[in-house]
């Protein structure tokens, strides 16, 4: 097998997976599920978002961004466009650049998948002061 990756960590559970919060996120934890280090060419992400959490306005500079939900509900705001309520099934494609913001509403966690690609680089996040 190639790479630095070793069998034991190509099969796990998402409970094994370090947790952390992202940066201009609040109430938000996520699990990386595909890393940059897996050779892919995207990264994907399991996130969660407590009811009243958000992504705050940002954008990336060289990454688009998929966000598919799986449970919850969120205001999405892409762009200069008004907030979109979204819920399980919805599919949200960001391209690189675009302003984006991500508010749980309800008493439920938003929880859904976000791909990257390429990974996360180190630019990572730009914040957008609201307007």
């Amino acid at each position: 097998m190639s790479g630095d990756i070793q069998g034991s960590e190509l099969i796990q559970h998402v409970s094994e997976l370090p947790a952390y919060s992202p940066p201009a996120h609040s109430g938000t934890v996520n699990r990386r599920l595909v890393g940059r280090e897996f050779g892919a060419g995207f990264e994907m992400i399991l996130g969660q978002v407590a009811p009243g959490g958000e992504a705050s306005r940002h954008y990336h500079i060289d990454e688009a961004q998929i966000i598919f939900i799986l449970k919850g509900e969120a205001n999405v705001a892409l762009g200069e466009e008004p907030p979109r309520r979204c819920g399980p099934g919805t599919v949200i494609r960001i391209p690189k650049g675009l302003a984006h913001e991500v508010v749980t509403v309800g008493d439920t966690a938003l929880e859904c998948l976000v791909m990257y690609a390429p990974p996360l680089g180190p630019h990572g996040f730009v914040e957008v002061p609201r307007e």
